[in-house]
């Protein structure tokens, strides 16, 4: 049976403690319970020493069936020391998860620089919160106030893709922390996926198709030359700015796309290889756009080297041009001119058939 010592405090006993042994570990050392317990008022000496002989027993009853089921099932043990645990999740998301799940030299620039900005809104939401204790239901309120409360820098409600960003994030870390035995049960089980509603694409009028050709003669030669690419290969910014007259075949018309160029403020204008494996290609020029790179070349490059960039900045032809800036000078380009709001993207897409004249 359990022993019972009596906590006597001013002559008088105020509760009792009692014992269990279930055993001894491996070293020989025994395995004990405790608990405190205290009698109910108004009972006599007799009737309070049969009370607490009575929840003796059933204590040490229902330890005895619970140590026994640990025996049998180690994992139990296991997930009561994890529901003990109290990680705080904004320290654990910034801190240990990132670095370890995201800047480990796998990811490039742009990637880490977007999962930090999400990683900061999250961790600043859920700024206090106990990791083992977030449940589904707090996730899914999450969810709703990046649909209706919370604003982009420009005061904008942010975009379906954006909330499923934040919801993958959520997967990814949550899904670690499972793995890591950090938590018992993963509270992105139970929250659906944000659907994605069909963005119309906005696509240039035979008008303002027209509109735009008719501009491109009066445009400076370099700012001609990147819309036509744009226009005619579907290469992305930083693909297109990483291009370097090597990757020219002038010859057989065909353009080499092996880098990318981008732009974070942490990290200023990086040199990497392209988004994706199937990213590294060969595609083919137009005869007239190609024509039109020579012409390029020889009024403003005619000395530049196979490695110089097609597109350098003011710095010179080893230093590429900010992505953000050619962003800047289509969209002034396109607003300028009363066309609709496109980005380098954007006029990446063949809403229209170019039709282009040697100049």
């Amino acid at each position: 049976m359990a022993t019972i010592i009596k906590n006597i405090k001013d002559g008088k006993v105020i509760s009792y403690k009692f014992r269990s042994c279930l055993g001894r570990d491996d070293m020989g050392k025994q395995i004990s319970r405790y608990t405190t317990w205290h009698s109910p008022d108004g009972l006599t000496p007799s009737k309070a020493e049969r009370a607490v002989k009575s929840a003796a027993v059933e204590w040490e009853k229902q330890i005895k069936e619970e140590y026994e089921r640990d025996l049998k099932d180690p994992t139990r043990v296991k997930a009561r020391e994890i529901d003990r645990t109290k990680t705080d999740f904004s320290d654990f998301i910034q801190n240990t998860w990132f670095p370890l799940c995201v800047c480990d030299g796998e990811h490039k620039h742009t990637t880490v620089e977007f999962y930090r900005n999400i990683t900061n809104k999250i961790a600043e939401y859920f700024k206090g919160a106990i990791l083992q204790q977030i449940t589904s239901l707090q996730i899914q309120q999450y969810i709703i106030y990046l649909r209706t409360q919370y604003r982009s820098k420009q005061g904008k409600l942010v975009s379906d893709k954006t909330i499923r960003h934040h919801y993958c994030m959520l997967t990814l870390v949550f899904g670690f922390a499972e793995e890591q035995e950090i938590i018992n049960i993963n509270p992105m089980d139970k929250v659906e996926c944000p659907k994605l509603t069909k963005k119309k694409v906005e696509a240039l009028s035979q008008e303002q198709a027209k509109r735009f050709f008719s501009l491109l003669p009066s445009c400076p030669l370099d700012f001609r030359c990147m819309l036509y690419l744009f226009i005619t290969t579907g290469l992305r910014r930083g693909e297109l700015l990483g291009l370097q007259w090597g990757n020219i075949d002038f010859d057989n018309l065909t353009i080499e796309i092996k880098r990318n160029v981008t732009y974070t403020k942490r990290n200023g204008i990086v040199v990497d290889t392209p988004k994706t494996e199937n990213s590294v290609r060969t595609i083919p020029a137009l005869s007239a756009v190609a024509e039109m790179l020579k012409r390029y070349k020889l009024q403003y490059y005619p000395f530049s080297k196979q490695s110089a960039f097609v597109f350098p900045s003011d710095k010179g032809d080893a230093f590429p041009r900010d992505p953000n800036a050619i962003t800047r000078k289509v969209k002034n380009f396109m607003r300028r001119n009363g066309l609709p709001d496109l980005s380098p993207h954007d006029l990446r897409h063949p809403y229209v058939k170019p039709t282009t004249q040697k100049q």
